[in-house]
């Protein structure tokens, strides 16, 4: 039985990678279907690729979200971070370097380079890297944000949702635009875009984007406390993107592209603590260098550089073949990532804690998919894919400690200042592959009834090995781990009138097992290193969804109500050893319950005049029986720090905190946005106003930690109790890392002349300058955070031709 089940692997893995090269040999058929556009502006319909197929938004029994690029550029949005802002439920969290997004609650709790559960496609390619999320959206000519599991079409990690980025594909007459932006903070940006035939049935287009900030985060000043200066932390991004398109015959399309992308944007990895600092440990701020320890959110203080980089090349060979009965697509890719993360953890000028992490990705996708509505009633889509990433450490990644005598912090420290104490050599490669298949049958010309699911697969093989002072060091563990998934999805949907639709749906979704990149010590003394190196366990998803579209020349309206039984959530935990070291593992949370509904529209009450908005209520909470290795505080430690709330005073301590029915992280009851556009047509041209209003009520921002655990809890076999003397019982589980709720504004001005050749816009974002966090979380050393962007006003330029 095991040798039939590895030949079956097998065999489905081979006829994937021949996928593409059978695209060459089968015969001519008649014609391809033009690209799938994502409007008409005549008849208002909005053209989604969410099941494999282009349809009609309202005809897609699912919540899905669509923002052009000319509404991102309106509403002042200009990079995925701010996708929240026109769109319902969507959050990007980040930890550290890593972006982490979030859809309607589902969202990671593992902090570092390991992929979410929100998948990410770039023109159908997944991208695996977190820290791949950072890079600003130009040249975009869609996003599409599909809500809820899509395990049947997208598989492993799309457990809340997927978003699918289309970036502009090569045009039939030469077309171009070019733009530059200059911005508050020195922000400077460069875009352009060439477009057109090289040769009959032969295009290219290409793609370029520079853009140098000197960032709105300050640095302390290493001799006066409490004075800082501007700028710290610059902004750096680069990108080209070179598509060719060539129709090889009336029916076979091929489609070559390659990006280049680089990335250096360490804002948020300011460590700097402000709350609940520490005088003691190993950071030990009463030190030389500590009095210049930042007491603000958006200052820092950083002893060595602070880099959050990468660098992504990508080649990927899209193939297209109509054979008459049916689309048959292959997407072939390679992408190799590089990134190097360094960062001051004590967050000041003493030389204490520094890191550094520097990995290689090699990723090998490849995509086949047969899609065909030739069968009487019967719309059909079966496919499969085959995923290889490797993760390398290279060089090692190193975590260094202060030496003694100390420099006195009010001149720039080397790396001599410092001793490694611990390096990390870790070595990682995913092999997954799945098969699929989802087939929609026409009951009456009205009622249509929808099943699909798809089988997925794939092993982890693990090396890991850190070297260094005793508590940090593990012997070095060879290990593997594999996981398998059926997700399954059923929807009926009833067409009420033309473009007016009521639909339920039922479908699954996980997230792969995950093992930590550095094991940690046997938390109860465990004899055998390995049993300790295991992995977190498959999230898992199910969904029910209820929701009604309808879509007219002059409006658009949706509305869906949702639950999910979320279980075995992935959650980083802070654990203690037998010997009292706290180590990090990665742990399941049991369940979690989520319920919500979500709603969009659109109206165009005049000619030239359009608004839009969408909104959430969301009700995220964890389940019975979550105990999180969370970070509470100690009452009878003082911290350094000044602060009229007394508990942000006190010393952070490792807790194991029973958080059941608290709410999960980046999960705001209340979300939404409102936008309008304005516009005074002159010829082509005209004037163009545009505002958005972004809403969201207070969430947890990352950690979900409470300030004290005041009964025993019990953790693999270990009951403990901790001391909450002195803080208010009604405090003592109200979570600590928490943004209340805040509004922001965003507006834009566009002038383009009569000829629709050249355009100035003016813009601002934040306009009423609210100064909330991006990111907040503690250690050891203190609680810190990370300051989002404040006001910014900036101007663009462009043409067109």
């Amino acid at each position: 039985m095991r040798n039939d089940v590895l030949s079956f692997r097998c065999a489905v893995r081979a006829g994937l990678l021949a996928g593409a090269s059978t695209m060459f040999v089968l015969s001519s058929a008649p014609a391809l279907a033009q690209d799938a556009s994502t409007s008409d502006t005549n008849s208002n319909d909005i053209i989604v690729t969410a099941q494999k197929r282009a349809e009609r938004l309202e005809e897609v029994p699912m919540s899905v979200s669509v923002v052009t690029g000319e509404t991102l550029a309106n509403s002042g949005v200009t990079s995925l971070r701010d996708l929240s802002n026109v769109t319902s439920g969507f959050v990007l969290g980040s930890a550290g370097a890593g972006a982490q997004p979030a859809l309607r609650g589902i969202t990671t709790a593992i902090n570092g380079n390991f992929e979410g559960n929100i998948a990410t496609y770039v023109d159908g390619v997944y991208q695996p890297a977190p820290i791949s999320l950072n890079i600003d959206l130009p040249n975009i000519e869609s996003v599409q944000v599909l809500k809820g599991p899509q395990g049947t079409f997208y598989g492993r990690n799309a457990a809340g949702g997927a978003i699918l980025l289309t970036t502009a594909m090569p045009s039939d007459s030469w077309t171009g635009k070019a733009e530059f932006t200059y911005a508050s903070f020195n922000d400077r940006r460069g875009n352009a875009y060439i477009s057109g035939p090289l040769g009959e049935n032969v295009g290219v287009g290409v793609a370029g984007y520079v853009r140098r900030s000197d960032s709105y985060v300050k640095l302390a000043s290493r001799t006066t406390p409490g004075a800082a200066t501007c700028c710290a932390l610059p902004i750096e991004q680069e990108m080209l993107r070179v598509k060719l398109k060539a129709d090889l015959s009336e029916s076979f399309r091929a489609i070559l592209a390659y990006s280049y992308v680089r990335v250096d944007d360490p804002h948020l990895m300011a460590f700097s603590p402000i709350e609940n600092v520490n005088p003691g440990g190993s950071f030990v701020y009463t030190r030389p260098g500590g009095a210049t320890l930042p007491t603000g959110l958006g200052i820092i203080a950083t002893d060595l550089d602070t880099v959050a980089q990468f660098k992504q090349h990508e080649s990927a060979l899209t193939l297209e073949l109509d054979t008459g009965v049916g689309t048959i697509k292959s997407i072939t890719s390679y992408s190799q990532l590089k990134s190097d993360v360094r960062f001051d953890f004590d967050g000041s000028y003493i030389p204490a804690n520094y890191g550094s992490s520097q990995f290689t990705g090699k990723t090998f996708q490849q995509a086949i998919d047969f899609t065909t509505s030739a069968i009487d009633k019967v719309d059909l889509s079966i496919g499969g894919m085959y995923f290889r990433d490797q993760t390398i450490y290279d060089p090692l990644a190193v975590n260094y400690s202060g030496l003694n005598p100390l420099n006195p912090g009010t001149t720039p420290g080397t790396i001599a200042d410092y001793t490694a104490i611990s390096t990390l050599d870790f070595k990682q490669t995913k092999d997954a592959f799945a098969i699929y298949a989802d087939v929609t049958y026409r009951l009456t010309d009205k009622l249509y009834i929808n099943v699909g699911g798809r089988y997925s697969h794939e092993k982890h093989d693990v090396y890991s090995s850190t070297t260094g002072i005793a508590i940090l060091a593990r012997a070095p563990i060879n290990t593997s781990g594999t996981f398998s998934k059926f997700t399954p999805r059923a929807s009926i949907r009833y067409e009420i009138s033309p473009r007016t639709n009521a639909y339920f749906t039922y479908s699954k979704g996980f997230r792969s097992g995950v093992f930590n990149s550095t094991p940690p010590s046997c938390v109860n003394a465990t004899p055998v290193a390995s049993d300790c190196y295991l992995p977190a366990r498959q999230e898992s998803i199910e969904s029910f969804e209820v929701g009604f579209k309808t879509a007219g020349n002059d409006y658009r309206f949706d509305i869906a109500g949702f639950y999910y039984n979320y279980t075995d959530l992935q959650i980083s935990a802070t654990r203690q050893t037998s010997a009292g070291t706290p180590v990090v593992d990665f742990v399941n949370a049991p369940k979690a319950s989520i319920y919500g509904i979500d709603a969009s529209f659109e109206f165009k009450p005049v000619e030239n005049f359009t608004i839009r908005g969408s909104a959430l209520y969301l009700h995220a909470r964890y389940g019975d029986g979550f105990i999180f290795g969370g970070l509470g505080v100690n009452p009878a430690a003082a911290g350094l720090n000044v602060n009229t709330d007394p508990l942000k005073r006190f010393v952070n301590v490792n807790q194991n905190q029973d958080l059941s029915g608290l709410p999960m992280s980046r999960s705001p009851e209340f979300s939404g946005n409102l936008g309008m556009d304005y516009n005074i047509p002159h010829g082509d041209g005209g004037l163009r106003f545009s505002a958005n209003l972004k809403y969201t009520s207070s969430y947890v921002l990352r950690n979900p930690s409470i300030w004290c655990q005041a009964t025993p809890v019990t953790l693999a076999g270990v009951t403990s109790t901790y001391n909450c003397a002195g803080i208010p019982a009604g405090r003592l589980r109200e979570q600590r890392f928490v943004q209340n709720g805040y509004a922001l504004v965003n507006a834009s001005i566009t002038w383009t002349d009569p000829s629709d050749h050249y355009y100035v816009r003016i813009w601002g974002t934040n306009l009423t300058n609210h100064i909330y966090r991006q990111d907040a979380n503690g250690s050891g050393s203190g609680t810190y955070a990370a300051q989002a962007e404040p006001r910014v006003f900036g101007g663009t330029i462009g043409a067109k031709f």
